[in-house]
């Protein structure tokens, strides 16, 4: 399985805008998590979560490309933040292409066939006073069965 978490880590923390604009956390990582966002953490800061796996099978085996739907979360303490992390998140991923090592797996390279811009969402969490931009991308990546 395709570790898409990684991938999209991987080419966000490479983007000098998008970590010009997360910054680092106390651990010295790039504000960029999967899942969810630690407690402690500042903002802005960014959400990766994957949302639904759709294989390309074939008539004579396992699909060797899957397109991954994920939602990526910008978070900003204004709107305005959360809008400028979420147009540099775009920039960075929107039409990438390209060869992926991902840290911490041993040298795991994946070939993103593309990743795609589909939707965006704005909302303000009143609970917590802060702004998120949600925008879902489909993630194309080549597996090797």
């Amino acid at each position: 399985m395709a570790n898409v978490s990684g991938i999209l880590y991987t080419i966000l923390a490479g983007n000098a805008t998008v970590t010009g604009l997360v910054g680092t956390d106390t651990g010295g990582g790039y504000k960029i998590y999967p899942l969810t966002i630690p407690q402690a953490a500042a903002l802005p800061a960014v959400r990766i979560t994957e949302i639904a796996v759709e294989p390309s099978d074939t008539k004579t085996g396992a699909s060797t490309l899957d397109a991954i739907r994920v939602q990526i979360d910008s978070y900003g303490m204004s709107m305005l933040t959360a809008q400028q992390l979420d147009e540099a998140v775009r920039g960075a991923i929107d039409r990438y292409r390209g060869s992926v090592t991902v840290a911490g797996t041993g040298g795991a390279t994946y070939f993103v066939d593309g990743i795609r811009f589909e939707t965006r969402n704005q909302t303000m969490e009143t609970e917590k006073d802060i702004f998120r931009i949600s925008t879902d991308y489909q993630v194309r990546i080549h597996r090797t069965p």
